[in-house]
């Protein structure tokens, strides 16, 4: 695939692994296997105006610190913060009943995590606003990128995973 390399970290063969896209197969190839992780699992949550707003990140980062969970992806505003993270049930558990006591925790369990780097060459002349058209029929949970990096991490559901290769590949024949 020419203008867009992609990565993921998503379940492959049982194991959270980070994957790269094979460009001939059109598959993601398993590359580190994450052994921390059981699985993956994508976390909004909302303020309940128990703390400040300008600590509620603050909190809800430190609670994931204490926890020693992976963060792969996050995405923040004052009043909400949505992470993917990686862990087993006993600590996903944990987490979850701390940050419900200053914040509406919604959980999504079986996700992908994507980072699509767009090539050096061509980034400047694709805007990151044509990947958000090229994905507008996907159910994207998450979207966060870096400005001016050309890189932007999607989190979508893993059984959508497929038709987002899919669409890179259509693109970029």
């Amino acid at each position: 695939m020419k203008d867009y390399k992609l990565k993921s970290v998503g379940v492959y063969n049982g194991s959270v692994c980070v994957a790269s896209l094979d460009g001939k197969s059109g598959k993601f190839v398993p590359c580190e296997k994450l052994e921390s992780c059981k699985e993956l699992v994508y976390m909004r949550l909302r303020t309940l105006e128990a703390v400040a707003s300008f600590r509620f990140l603050e909190r809800a980062i430190g609670v994931l610190t204490q926890h020693e969970m992976p963060v792969f992806a996050m995405a923040s505003s004052a009043g909400s913060f949505s992470v993917v993270t990686g862990g087993g049930h006993d600590s996903l558990e944990k987490v979850f009943k701390e940050l419900s006591s200053f914040a509406e925790v919604e959980l999504e369990h079986n996700v992908e995590v994507i980072c699509v780097q767009e090539d050096t060459d061509t980034y400047g002349k694709k805007a990151e606003q044509n990947l958000v058209s090229l994905l507008k029929d996907i159910p994207v949970l998450m979207v966060s990128s870096e400005e001016g990096a050309g890189r932007v991490t999607l989190t979508v559901r893993r059984e959508d995973r497929e038709k987002v290769i899919h669409l890179f590949q259509e693109v970029c024949e």
